[in-house]
């Protein structure tokens, strides 16, 4: 069950981490120079990006028993887990600055 948890939470990370974040955003500029009707779109659509994040995250998954390379998916969940409290409390500092 906790690796399934992690599966989820690390694959809503790191998706969120390249179709949202600043810091991939020259990636997701590249991509659509590249190709806009393919790569464009799927480096901006969270679905899209999210099932190829998916397979990609499994497979650390599977392979983590041999390398400790599992640290990569605990920073995609504190990626995800820190913007959900961003966006939770958001509204409680616009409130009170």
């Amino acid at each position: 069950m906790l690796d399934f948890i992690i599966f989820i939470l690390s694959t809503i990370g790191a998706t969120f981490i390249i179709v949202f974040f600043y810091i991939f955003k020259w990636l997701r500029d590249f991509m659509k120079k590249i190709s806009p009707n393919f790569l464009g779109k799927l480096f901006s659509c969270p679905a899209c990006m999210g099932f190829w994040n998916g397979l990609l995250v499994r497979y650390i998954q599977t392979i983590h028993y041999e390398l400790d390379i599992n640290i990569i998916l605990y920073g995609f969940i504190g990626s995800f887990v820190c913007y959900l409290t961003y966006l939770l409390i958001k509204p409680l500092m616009d409130k009170y600055d």
